[in-house]
């Protein structure tokens, strides 16, 4: 093989194998606020008389029309189920950010998990990530025995998992898993929500950077309190106020470390020690690791406390679906459902996306509902819980 490897996409189902699988029941016009448009209400039924219902899109019908087939093993595109006791060399393809790939390890463990017998390699970015992982084994591009596929969760393609989140329930690990399903024409059992992480004994083992910079030895937080340039609507306005009542509470028993993209935006706080700059990927993973737990927006350190397992607090606003990423050990700050702007699900605006539509005095209206004692309560909860205590907890 010369030159880049060819990565395969999924395309639709072919027309032809339509009619000979499903009949379309009929559709239904219904108005909804999670998009601006009207949506249609879909029936298939399938030989077998089972009956899907769904709210798609075009591209979501043939999502679910897929799905179905491959669920009881019919023919798609040319191809069926492949067994689950082959072996497969597959480089997967993920380039997206931070965040995106870490919330993409569950899929590759539950592929690995799925199918022992398949090797896995991925290439990404964000390559700190994937240190010490257990699951993968080391291929080589232009070995013509492997196969290369583009990892992502419905944007450029199908169109299903993040745009119809906010009506199924879908959680952002499960867009990639089902993304892997189409792809590789496999099945893939889940097994958990969380992402992963894996830090090496030695890691563990090393002085955190808290303590080699300031001298503190006892607990701490990270917060994040900024954005990237091109998503202002994942900024919160008030976080000095949640240091000051954070600080009041713990009374120097446990500290707040500002962490942060030194490329980003990040206002210069007081009562924190301060981090914003200092770390690069593989640090802020050790640095999390110590942590009682993490405090931000809808970025990559809430995606780390998860794959971490540990305590974290999220001021999601309205700018995404809440199910969409929402840990069940977290707390989660949104107001879905309180603004029509985000009744049913998030805006998902900022960026190139278009302009926050309800600013107040500059400020979208949904980080305004959202007062400081509510973030700051919200971590105090985890001590008042008995979840975390003042000792160092690692």
């Amino acid at each position: 093989m010369s030159g880049k490897p060819k990565i395969k996409k999924t395309s639709s189902v072919r027309k032809a194998l339509l009619p000979a699988v499903v009949n379309i029941e009929k559709t239904v016009p219904i108005k909804h606020q999670m998009t601006p448009v009207t949506d249609v209400l879909l029936g298939v039924r399938f030989k077998t008389g089972h009956i899907c219902m769904s709210y798609p899109d075009g591209h979501m019908a043939k999502r679910m029309i897929e799905q179905g087939m491959r669920e009881r093993g019919i023919d798609v595109e040319g191809q069926e189920i492949r067994p689950a006791d082959e072996k497969r060399k597959i480089i997967l393809h993920q380039k997206q950010s931070p965040g995106d790939i870490l919330t993409f390890t569950r899929g590759v463990v539950d592929l690995k998990l799925s199918y022992p017998k398949y090797k896995i390699d991925v290439r990404s970015p964000a390559s700190a990530i994937w240190e010490n992982c257990p699951y993968l084994t080391p291929l080589k591009d232009d070995d013509p025995e492997v196969e290369h596929f583009e990892a992502t969760y419905g944007v450029d393609r199908l169109g299903t998992g993040i745009h119809q989140s906010g009506w199924r329930g879908f959680h952002f690990t499960d867009a990639f898993r089902e993304d892997l399903e189409a792809n590789l024409c496999v099945k893939i059992r889940k097994t958990s929500v969380l992402p992963e992480i894996w830090l090496s004994d030695e890691e563990k083992g090393w002085i955190n950077q808290v303590e080699v910079e300031f001298g503190w030895t006892g607990p701490f937080w990270i917060l994040n309190a900024g954005s990237k340039p091109d998503n202002e609507l994942k900024q919160y306005h008030r976080w000095q106020e949640v240091v000051d009542n954070l600080n009041e509470y713990f009374k120097d028993r446990v500290k707040i470390v500002q962490i942060g993209h030194k490329a980003h935006n990040h206002p210069e706080l007081k009562g924190v020690l301060s981090l914003v700059g200092k770390t690069d990927l593989r640090q802020l993973i050790r640095l999390a690791w110590w942590a009682h737990g993490s405090i931000g927006p809808l970025s990559f350190q809430f995606v780390l406390s998860a794959a971490l397992r540990q305590s974290h607090v999220v001021v999601a606003a309205g700018k995404e679906g809440v199910r969409w990423h929402l840990y069940p050990h977290g707390r989660y700050l949104y107001t879905n459902g309180a603004i029509d702007c985000c009744r049913w699900d998030g805006c998902w605006l900022g960026g190139d996306l278009g302009e926050c539509k309800k600013p107040v005095d500059g400020v979208p209206l949904c980080f305004r509902m959202i007062k400081p004692h509510m973030i700051s309560d919200s971590v105090i909860m985890y001590y008042e819980g008995g979840m975390l205590g003042w000792g160092r907890g690692k």
